[in-house]
């Protein structure tokens, strides 16, 4: 297993260059289907601020199985911690630290972050692209690695107690673009990230009664306790998190080991669905036992 190493506290200087680098593409036009937007210069100059939140406010730990091959891969995450999301920071400031900020990689999101004053371009400026089977394809055909969440907001939203549970909902389309694609599946598993606020509901039948996903494209209602709000009751904004430690491992890659032409078949396409999520909860297991996550971690 490799470790990503840990860093001291960053440079008042390093601090003070990621502020400008912040506030100089915050106006920056937005484009969620454009690769190009995607810049390493920008990434490098924050890398130094989400370092300082990485090592000494979420005093995350990530590991990897193996070395990642080069070429394009599908990584599939599960989501914690409602739209805070600490759990995704954690990762990708991992992978620039270990791999470098020219490592061509994209995730896909929501196209409501986008929106975000600010934070869309900033996301948008690290390689986030709107969710889309095209925008897949298209990274990974210019060689890159590309990360999604399956699970999306119902995963993200899913109620505290349900933490160790990986909550796909049956959605197969990531199986679908591995394969057509013709690349292989990196499983990832992070915890600690849910325990930053509590969920009691991810409001799945409030969400439905109001016809949230035909409006604004949310799955769920939550309810639930996070900063500052204190009560959260159906709007999942971004929360404060607590300084809760994240531990995220990066699983083996996986060959599904289908021909592209089998990406419509419905038998593979469950059958690389369970195999994804089986090796992804046996990692859960493994990591609770550790218990290296959380607001009182034992690791």
């Amino acid at each position: 297993m490799i470790e990503v190493e840990a860093r001291p506290v960053p440079s008042r200087a390093a601090l003070r260059e990621a502020g400008a680098a912040l506030v100089e593409m915050g106006r920056s036009p937005v484009r969620p289907h454009d690769l190009r937007v995607r810049d390493p210069d920008f990434i490098g100059r924050v890398l130094p601020l989400l370092e300082l939140f990485y090592d000494h406010y979420f005093r995350a730990v990530t590991e990897l199985e193996e070395e990642l091959p080069d070429g394009p891969m599908l990584a599939v995450a599960n989501h914690n911690g409602m739209s805070g999301t600490p759990d995704m920071f954690c990762l990708m400031t991992a992978f620039w630290r270990y791999y470098g900020s020219e490592a061509l990689a994209y995730g896909l999101m929501h196209d409501f972050p986008f929106r975000a004053p600010w934070a869309g371009a900033w996301l948008n400026r690290c390689g986030a692209l709107a969710a889309s089977p095209h925008n897949a394809y298209a990274a990974l055909a210019q060689g890159a690695k590309v990360l999604v969440f399956p699970g999306g907001d119902i995963d993200a939203c899913k109620p505290t107690r349900d933490r160790y549970r990986i909550v796909f909902s049956g959605r197969q389309g990531f199986v679908r673009v591995a394969i057509r694609a013709g690349v292989k599946i990196i499983p990832i598993v992070s915890l600690g990230g849910h325990e930053s606020l509590y969920l009691l509901s991810d409001g799945q039948a409030i969400a439905r009664r109001l016809r949230l996903p035909q409006l604004v494209r949310s799955n769920v209602f939550p309810i639930g306790l996070a900063l500052p709000y204190g009560l959260v009751l159906g709007y999942p904004a971004p929360h404060i998190p607590l300084p809760v430690k994240v531990h995220t491992r990066i699983l083996a890659p996986l060959d599904l080991g289908y021909p592209p032409s089998a990406a419509d078949d419905p038998d593979a396409l469950d059958e690389g669905y369970r195999r994804v999520v089986a090796v992804m909860e046996s990692a859960v297991a493994d990591m609770r036992k550790q218990g290296r996550h959380g607001i009182w971690p034992r690791g």
